[in-house]
């Protein structure tokens, strides 16, 4: 089979538009799985009663259901439901004009929420026992423990992950064609569709994928080796 590397190029083009999109996708959720997540770990770290048990239910429920699962539901739901809920709030929009981009910034959040939390309830039971008793022999509180002794401690082992989790992110968001928005991936396949060089479009569209990729991993990098070690020193007190 021979390559159309024209049609690679015009793939390329019609995709690069729709980065934003992409990245929108990615970081929002991460964003919110950080914020989310770390509370999660804490609460379970920490074995709050009840609601430790009920989140943890919670995450091993999550981490079974596929994310195209997840956004299938997440639609039929806020298709069902967004109507009567504005119509009640008297409110002029409808889901007609609704964004389905915050269908999928919703669904990847809850996916990245799931991750995240398990990553730092991971990385807060890799910290030394020792490391709490001894702040707690100064005379810190649990959240000056957090802020000053185990987050700075914490970020170095998780900062890898998180950068995975993004990467994980990025890929997953080209699932969002199934509630109609168009990222990367659909912006590439727009040129198939009238050329029928859908390969062409697949691989211009993994090209943006391995760049997006290559890009985060090394910045990644270029934080942890440049920032997290003095940021560790100058953190413990």
């Amino acid at each position: 089979m021979q390559i159309d590397v024209s049609a690679i190029v015009d793939a390329f083009t019609a995709a690069v538009p729709y980065i934003p999109v992409t990245l929108r996708l990615a970081f929002i959720p991460l964003f919110i799985g950080i914020v989310l997540g770390f509370i999660i770990a804490l609460i379970r770290f920490y074995r709050v009663p009840v609601l430790a048990n009920f989140l943890s239910g919670v995450i091993t429920v999550g981490k079974g259901i596929p994310v195209v699962l997840t956004l299938m539901v997440a639609y039929l739901l806020f298709s069902d439901l967004f109507d009567k809920v504005a119509t009640s709030l008297n409110l002029d929009i409808r889901f007609s004009n609704f964004n389905r981009e915050y269908i999928g910034i919703f669904v990847l959040s809850i996916t990245a929420t799931i991750s995240l939390s398990e990553i730092f309830r991971g990385a807060l039971t890799s910290i030394p026992k020792d490391q709490w008793d001894a702040a707690a022999s100064i005379g810190l509180t649990q959240f000056q423990t957090i802020r000053r002794v185990v987050f700075p401690q914490l970020l170095p082992i998780a900062l890898p992950m998180i950068c995975n989790q993004l990467i994980v992110l990025i890929k997953a968001s080209s699932l969002v064609s199934l509630v109609s928005v168009v990222d990367v991936l659909n912006g590439a396949l727009i040129t198939a569709t009238t050329s029928y060089t859908f390969l062409e479009s697949y691989i211009a569209a993994a090209i943006i994928y391995w760049g997006l990729s290559i890009v985060i991993e090394q910045a990644s990098a270029l934080f942890e080796r440049n920032h997290t070690r003095k940021f560790v020193k100058g953190s413990i007190v």
